[in-house]
Formats: structure tokens, sequence, C-alpha cells
């Protein structure tokens, strides 16, 4: 009997540890939530086989799980090494205003550019048709351009 007893206890002390302790793989909910939220250095979307940068970066998130840092501490960990850019998505508070803006910026600097082109060749059609009045010294000078004129475009017509 206290064979027993003695064997029931080894078992419970080697096994209920392992159980109680959760070992975090690259299929748990937590690695996946943090995956994908990291950039990995404009690699995320590598295919993870090839990728060495994405190989690396499921080891460490997978050795920050299981020594016990929460999501947010590791997406941290990330931001304070990597900057904003570690993330796939720009923080919402202030530091991420310029990320999220500049798309818009850059949009409405377009829009005026292309308003100033289209403004500047409307403005020259409109000079164009508004040409001055030519004016003759003679009346013999203005047949001689109207005949000559008048050749050209049949030739042409």
């Amino acid at each position: 009997m206290g064979k027993k007893i003695l064997l029931g206890a080894l078992i419970l002390i080697f096994v209920l540890p392992n159980a109680s302790s959760a070992a975090f793989t690259e299929n748990s909910k937590e690695f996946q939530n943090v995956i994908k939220q990291l950039d990995m250095q404009g690699h995320a979307e590598d295919e993870l086989s090839s990728c060495k940068v994405k190989q690396i970066y499921y080891e460490e998130v997978v050795e920050m799980l299981n020594s016990g840092m929460s999501e947010q501490e590791i997406l941290q960990s990330y931001v304070d090494e990597y900057g904003q850019a570690a993330l796939r998505t720009p923080a919402t508070d202030k530091s991420g205003w310029v990320a999220w803006g500049m798309p818009f910026a850059g949009l409405a600097g377009g829009i005026a550019i292309v308003a100033a082109w289209l403004k500047k060749v409307k403005g020259k059609g409109i000079k164009d048709e508004i040409s001055p009045q030519v004016t003759w010294e003679s009346e013999a000078e203005k047949e001689i351009a109207e005949q000559m004129f008048e050749e050209e475009r049949r030739k042409h017509f």
C-alpha cells in the first residue's frame, strides 16, 4: 500500500506541474494574437518555411510567452526596440496620428497639384483664343495675305 501511495505521489508530482503550466506553441491563441499584430520588419506576409526573419520572430514570441510575458508586454517590447514600425497598424494615440494622416495629406496634395495644373492649362487655352487683332498697313497688303492663306488652304484641303 505504501508503494502505491509513493508511486501515485511521484506521478502527481511529475504530471500535475506539466499539466498546469501552459506551454505555448505556435498554435496557441495568445501566440496567434501577438503574431497578427507584428509587422516582422516587413516579413509578415512571407512564407514561414523560407523566411529566416519570420522564423526568428516566431521563436522569440513563443519564448516570451513561455517565460510568462503577456501579449501586451511582448508587443510593447517590440515597439520599444523598433518603434511603431514593429506593428502592422500604427497606434491610435498621438504618436500614430502622423502615420494615419500621411495618406490623407498625400491625397490632398495630389488633388491640389492636379487642380493647379488644370487651372494653368485652362488659362492657356483661353489666352490662345483671345489673340490680338492683326492690323494691316495697307489694303493691298491685306489682300496679298488673304490670297496666300486661301492658296495654302486649298493645297491642304
